[in-house]
């Protein structure tokens, strides 16, 4: 698919239109791999990522690293105590230079053994000889900005960062700090789903349209009448109170208990590929990360509130299991979607106005994105 493709191809969803009278993006958006080379350098890139955790990196030589959609990193604590984050990539010949998570006093590349202070700066470069116009100054390990918010460990691998504190603007006024300090991490699953990226965050901004339908178990502890969705900058915000609880309904589905819900739930997704969730006395969060136009990989991190004792335990474990559920629905239906939209009997959608609002407005942003980015590289 060329440029001119690719344009015309954003150019079906009409982002103008009113929801009630919009058609969804063409299947084009999820089948093409060129659409998920442009949401690269355009959206994914050009947004903060949830890397990882502060507690992954309490002390001085701490590290961990990862890579996201081709761009190697490695967060670490230096030698006093700041929080940098480095592309995982040697200045010899771009071998990674940390793998894994750890504790380093310095990062040495396993391939020459180039080695690399905290801090960045190369410190050596065994058997190099004499080289004409080298500057050791200008063979570091290239910085990567950051940003931490919360519990948080946000990087920005495109050119230009916004301010983090802008984009968490809203979030912050509606999540108390305290909330969050109380809660402690606890565990992390990884899923890896036969579906484009964007089929998993059009599912969670459905507005609960498909609780009813594919989570039985979460449904009942749900008032889904009640549901309200809140459209802010580059975010948005579902929220449910606490359904009636049902005598029956651990009967009938055991992992369906009222106490993990607690008096309601907050569902907030951050344009374009995080969520938070918060609900009871828990916290999960879920990082979407494309792996390919029909792969996705969904990072889950959860956190409690209380974690010692048997009692304590055993919500968690039941939690855990609760949560698994709902996730497992979601990777059924969403790889059901994605082949659909490869069927030659597709080839747009409607919304419902009612509820479907965030993914209206994902797709709105998403356009946007994807045409400023079109014009700033033309030709």
């Amino acid at each position: 698919m060329d440029r001119q493709a690719l344009a015309q191809e954003l150019g079906r969803f009409d982002s103008a239109a009113p929801i009630a009278a919009a058609w969804t993006p063409p299947a084009s958006w999820y089948v093409e791999p060129e659409f998920l080379e442009l949401e690269t350098g355009a959206v994914l890139h050009n947004s903060w990522q949830p890397v990882g955790r502060l507690d992954q990196v309490p002390r001085p030589g701490d590290f961990f690293s990862g890579v996201f959609l081709g761009q190697p990193y490695v967060v670490l604590r230096d030698k006093k105590g700041g929080l940098r984050a480095f592309h995982n990539v040697c200045a010899h010949h771009a071998a990674q230079v940390a793998c894994g998570q750890g504790h380093a006093e310095e990062l040495v590349c396993p391939y020459h053994g180039w080695t690399y202070a905290l801090d960045g700066r190369l410190r050596s470069a065994p058997r190099l000889g004499r080289v004409e116009g080298f500057r050791v100054e200008e063979f570091g390990l290239r910085p990567i900005p950051l940003g931490v918010w919360g519990p948080f460990v946000f990087l920005f691998f495109g050119n230009d960062p916004r301010p983090l504190e802008e984009d968490l603007r809203p979030l912050g006024q509606r999540v108390q700090p305290e909330r969050l300090a109380g809660l402690h991490f606890v565990a992390r699953r990884e899923y890896t789903l036969r579906c484009n990226w964007k089929v998993y965050v059009d599912n969670y901004l459905d507005g609960g349209y498909h609780v009813a339908h594919l989570h039985h178990g979460l449904a009942g502890q749900l008032d889904l009448d009640a549901y309200r969705i809140e459209v802010l900058p580059r975010m948005c915000i579902q929220s449910c109170a606490a359904g009636k609880p049902d005598a029956t309904a651990s009967e009938i589905d055991p992992l369906d208990f009222a106490e993990r819900i607690g008096p309601g739930a907050s569902y907030i997704w951050l344009y374009p590929n995080f969520m938070v969730n918060l609900y009871g006395p828990i916290m999960d969060t879920n990082w979407v990360v494309p792996l390919a136009v029909d792969r996705t990989l969904t990072v889950f991190d959860w956190y409690f509130a209380d974690t010692e004792g048997p009692a304590a335990e055993q919500f968690i474990k039941r939690s855990l299991a609760a949560s698994h559920q709902v996730q497992e629905e979601d990777i059924g239906i969403c790889e059901s979607v994605q082949i659909g939209l490869g069927s030659a009997a597709y080839g747009q959608g409607r919304y419902a106005p009612a509820v479907e609002i965030g993914e209206y407005h994902f797709h709105q942003w998403l356009r946007q994105d994807m045409e400023a980015y079109l014009a700033q590289h033309d030709g």
